[in-house]
């Protein structure tokens, strides 16, 4: 990690984000000495951001994960902010091509050969990670980038903010809903019995290992042959319904046949493979590299995936990425309050004049009285 200031070496476009990761916000810049463009990351320094920054190094080097290519410690101050803040500062490479899924739904026509495709590659990035004992545990597509905009694009895994070392212990239950295996889930349900003042406080953690990404992976396979994920919230307004985490601790989802019958019965037996809830019965890497699915030339038929993608049925799917990316990042700017008086909702409106109704006649009654 280096300390002189990165604008020694980098023209910074502080002003504009190209996104912004579970962490962090996500920059453009430019070498001074050669003139290439780069993709910054910014991070609070901390134990976590390090960590970050340690696993994905540990794991760049693939031509299927993000590359790193320099890292700096400086102190930066934000607008809004009162004080300088100790932040790392990552060049990494420049994804120019953007998410797999907005290349799908942009797609005129998705076969499975092009589904086999970019399985094949996720998995080597997942092989990647898994042959160096690290879970990645965020496995979703905002993660899945492609290096460019062409046909021949390679897709590479970003984000390792919640990666860690797999040492059969894995208890934080850190995920997107959509994606979450069903041992993340129990670890999450078990963490909130620990809290309850209901339970024995010495109750012992769930623990969960890198099988996780396998069930990710499951899921995301899944959404790129019919265009909708295999488990999802029957309420908008609650991103994890309880009936949602039922079905995915028992493993109730469907292949319905309006969608699927152009499906190969491969493809649904790779799906069913890695949504095993037992993570003993799911496929690891190396089996799922190995799955006839993969190795067999797949018909060359259109899929559906595009034109459901593109529709209005995953606006909920990504609400569900925005909600949670709003709740795990860290802020690079305080958060404004509006004032009570401007504040537009129903509600409170209604318990405001209700307010009113009792202040004005307590003074009514106060006059009465005082007249007496």
């Amino acid at each position: 990690i280096k300390s002189k200031a990165i604008t020694e070496d980098y023209v910074v476009s502080w002003k504009s984000k190209l996104g912004c990761g579970i962490t962090g916000p996500v920059r453009e810049c430019k070498c001074k000495q050669t003139g290439s463009l780069y993709a910054l990351k910014c991070l609070s320094d901390s134990a976590r951001s390090r960590q970050e920054v340690t696993l994905h190094f540990k794991c760049h080097g693939h031509e299927n994960i993000v590359s790193i290519y320099d890292v700096y410690s400086n102190q930066l101050q934000f607008p809004c902010e009162s004080a300088p803040k100790n932040r790392l500062l990552v060049v990494m490479e420049l994804m120019e091509g953007g998410e797999l899924f907005d290349k799908i739904k942009k797609s005129k026509y998705f076969t499975e050969k092009e589904a086999v495709k970019y399985t094949l590659q996720i998995l080597k990035a997942i092989h990647r990670c898994h042959s160096l004992n690290v879970a990645h545990r965020d496995l979703k597509p905002e993660n899945l980038l492609l290096n460019n905009d062409t046909e021949d694009a390679i897709i590479k895994l970003s984000d390792f903010g919640f990666a860690k070392l797999d040492e059969g212990n894995l208890k934080t239950p850190n995920f997107t809903p959509y994606f979450a295996a069903p041992q993340v889930i129990q670890a999450m349900k078990n963490k909130q019995r620990v809290k309850s003042t209901c339970f024995h406080p010495a109750l012992s953690p769930i623990c969960y290992d890198k099988s996780c990404d396998m069930w990710s992976l499951g899921v995301i396979v899944y959404i790129m042959l019919c265009g909708y994920p295999p488990f999802y919230s029957e309420i908008p307004e609650i991103q994890l319904s309880r009936r949602m985490k039922e079905r995915i601790l028992t493993g109730q989802y469907e292949f319905p046949e309006d969608d699927w019958s152009v499906v190969s019965t491969q493809a649904k037996d790779f799906v069913s493979r890695l949504l095993q809830v037992d993570p003993t019965e799911r496929l690891n890497v190396e089996e799922a590299l190995r799955h006839p699915w993969l190795n067999t030339p797949p018909a060359n038929i259109h899929l559906i995936s595009p034109s459901i993608l593109q529709k209005s049925s995953m606006t909920d799917v990504n609400e569900a990425y925005d909600y949670q990316l709003t709740n795990m990042r860290t802020p690079d700017r305080p958060i404004m309050l509006k004032p009570f008086k401007k504040i537009n909702n129903p509600i409170l409106s209604k318990r405001l004049l209700s307010r009113s109704s009792i202040l004005q006649t307590f003074s009514v009654v106060s006059m009465i009285f005082h007249k007496v």
